[in-house]
Formats: structure tokens, sequence, C-alpha cells
């Protein structure tokens, strides 16, 4: 029985794309008898969640990362080595590359065998974490703290059996900076869930406010700069100029930036606030009730909450950088722009209504992503685990690369 230790100081318990992950993977490893797994997450203490079968889930007591209280960070090496200690895995997954690979190597050097370690890389640490914030502190800074990342990010992940990546265009970028064993293995989307079959037509008209062609636009991300906050912010204005009507803006999260965008919703009249959102269903409803999404972040490995979009039928506009942009060229189902372009995001938005085939660019995304389950991601990621497994144990290494594995194709699928 393979048994594998996942370990992420990017979880969070209030949403994001990185939770939706390890859900996911927790609920396939329960119906997988031929598998051990174990999720280490980190928490205000420690303890052992209840056993289901196979699963454990392992809480660690980890302090709360800088200027957050969603997010906490396990930085203690012998609390994890006792866990993994414990469970003598064949194969480590760490999935944020900042802290953690140090903790994973010193935490399995011991063992004998010594462990798989696998990255995985969810969030671009050098731009995103480093160089972004760095940037604001002083612009001549920014350039010199990410090749320190870069360089950082090295002396982790590249001592790791070989990193995953759900994007090509992040394999393409960790290839020019030196981590070079890389799996291709992109995110799933559950498209029972998240469907058009979901509309409230009642939560449509409430939106459309007696305007049957005002256009209703999703923005269901984390409410900071990162996500493209301020640059939307900006275009609403011109929107309403451009537009017969005012749309209609959803927000829907949390985050350093809500009060400012609860202020805007009670000032504006068709700029609506949410809040988080804690259900999946609910998430689906709302999804399925608009007609717009976007993708702002130049950042992201993967863009989850647009491949939810795109199985809920909507239209999207994307950053031209990251996941989410792959995701939108490679569908059709919307269109990219440069990022923090204000006038750029206006008429990528007001040319999608205009063209008036919302409904034909949501049914591409809707193709598209229906061959992303879930199901096929984690099988996916089965198959490499046990052929690194198995170059380990033949004193080998993964070859340097972007590796696919394509899934045998079922009954009806395009592989």
């Amino acid at each position: 029985m393979l048994t594998i230790l996942d370990v992420n100081n990017f979880w969070s318990p209030v949403g994001g794309g990185v939770r939706r992950y390890h859900l996911e993977k927790l609920a396939f490893m329960r119906a997988r008898a031929d598998v051990r797994y174990i999720f280490v997450q980190p928490d205000t203490h420690t303890w052992t969640e209840a056993s289901e079968g196979n699963v454990v889930i392992e809480h660690l007591a980890a302090p709360n990362q800088p200027r957050t209280k969603d997010y906490r960070m396990i930085v203690e090496p012998r609390d994890l080595r006792a866990l993994v200690q414990l469970h003598r895995p064949h194969v480590i997954e760490c999935g944020s590359p900042a802290v953690l690979p140090l903790l994973v190597q010193l935490a399995g050097y011991r063992l004998h065998p010594r462990p798989t370690l696998v990255g995985f890389w969810h969030a671009d640490f050098p731009r995103t974490y480093i160089a972004r914030k760095l940037g604001e502190l002083d612009p001549r800074l920014a350039d010199p703290g990410e090749r320190a990342a870069w360089w950082w990010a090295r002396r982790g992940y590249g001592n790791f059996d070989a990193v995953f990546v759900a994007s090509r265009r992040v394999a393409d970028n960790l290839m020019v900076h030196g981590l070079d064993r890389l799996f291709y293995t992109p995110l799933g989307v559950d498209c029972e869930r998240f469907s058009p079959a979901h509309r409230d037509l009642e939560e449509v008209e409430r939106l459309r406010a007696g305007r049957p062609d005002r256009p209703v636009i999703f923005f269901p991300h984390r409410l900071q700069d990162e996500k493209g906050l301020s640059w939307l912010i900006a275009a609403y204005d011109q929107l309403c100029r451009r537009l017969p009507h005012d749309p209609a803006l959803v927000f829907a999260g949390t985050g350093p930036d809500a009060p400012r965008v609860q202020a805007m919703a009670e000032r504006r009249e068709h700029v609506h606030y949410l809040g988080y959102i804690d259900t999946p269903e609910a998430m689906a409803r709302w999804y399925a009730s608009c007609d717009l999404a976007l993708g702002l972040s130049a950042f992201e490995t993967f863009g989850l909450s647009c491949a939810e979009a795109m199985a809920s039928g909507l239209a999207l506009v994307a950053a031209d950088q990251g996941g989410a942009a792959e995701l939108v060229e490679d569908s059709g189902c919307g269109l990219t722009v440069p990022y923090n372009d204000v006038q750029a995001l206006t008429d990528a938005i007001v040319e999608l209504i205009d063209e008036r085939a919302l409904g034909e660019r949501g049914q591409r995304g809707r193709r598209h992503v229906e061959r992303l389950t879930w199901d096929r991601c984690f099988e996916r990621q089965l198959l490499c685990y046990e052929e690194l497994v198995a170059l380990r144990s033949a004193g080998r290494r993964l070859t340097p690369g972007v590796h696919e594995r394509l899934m045998p194709a079922k009954l009806g699928e395009t592989p």
C-alpha cells in the first residue's frame, strides 16, 4: 500500500483554491483501498482528527502568517519530523515553497528508505509574495528580491524528486528559473456541482433590477490587489459610462480589502458584496446566476475559480499571464487583457457584451473543463507518485523536462 503524506502552509479554513484542492483530494483518497493518505494542516494546536479508514488528518500547531489571520505557517521541524517518523510515508508532497521544503527534507532525512519528495507549485511565490511586496516598499527592490526568491526555491524544491505544476505556462517559467524536473498535472473541477443548471432565475431578476439586458459580472476571489481588485474598481466607472445600463457587479470572498468593497457596495446601487460563501452549493448558484466572470490576477498557477466559472457556463475575461489566461486561450471562452490595464479591461468586457455571444462563449468553456475532472487529476498524480518511487528505489532521478502522463480514456471520454 502506497503511503502519502501531504503538508501545506497555503491551507486556509475559509476558502481558496488550495483548500478546494485538498478537500477534493481527501474525498478521492477515502475511496482508494490501495492508498494510505495523511494530510497535515496548520492549526491553532496539535491534534489528530478521527481516522476515516485509510485517511488521517493531522493538525499541527502553527503561528499566524504575517498580516493575515486566515493562514498559519508550520515552522517547527520537530513536530513535523515526529509525524513523518510515525507514518513513514513513501511520498511526501509539500505544497508551499517558502519554509516547508527545508522542514520536509529534515523530517525525512533519517528514514530508510527515504521518502520520495514532491513539491506542488500552488502559488507564484517569487513574484506574488516577494517581488510584488518589496516593490510596494521600493520599486528598486522588486527584481533583486525576485532573484533571491528563485534562488531559495531552487534550494528547496530543486532538491526534490519532482515538482507538480497545473499549468504549462507555469512549467515554462519554472524551467527558465532552474526547476526542471516537472510533472504537468492540471487540477479538476466538479462539473455537476458547478453547472448552468443551478441558475437562480429569481436572483437573476433581482440583479438585473428591471433591465433584462443588464450584464451581471462576478468576481469570486480573495479581496486584495493581488487578485486585480483595484484594477476592476477603476474599470467599473468606465463600464457604467460605456454600457447602456450600469452592470451588476457581484463580489464574493474575504480578504484585507473587504471594507473597501463593502463601502463600494453601499455607495453604488448595482454593486453587491456577498462576503464569504460557506458552501459549494451556494457558490455554484451564484456562479450560474451571473453572465461573465473575471480572473484578473497575473499570478494564478491554474485558476480554479475560473475553471468553476467556466463549468457554470460563464464567459471569462482574464489577465494575459498565468494559468487563468491558459484556460481562456485553450477554450475560447473569453478574452485576455494586459495585466493592470484599466482601459484594456474595460474594452474587453464591452466587446464581449456587445458581441452578444456570452452564452456561446460560456458553452465553449464548459466543454473544455468537462475533461478536467478531479478523479483524472488525482489518478494522474498517483501514476506520477508510483513512477517517482520506482525511480528512487532504482537509484535514478526523473529526467529534466516537463512530463505529462495522460490517463487511459474511459468509455466515452477524451483523454
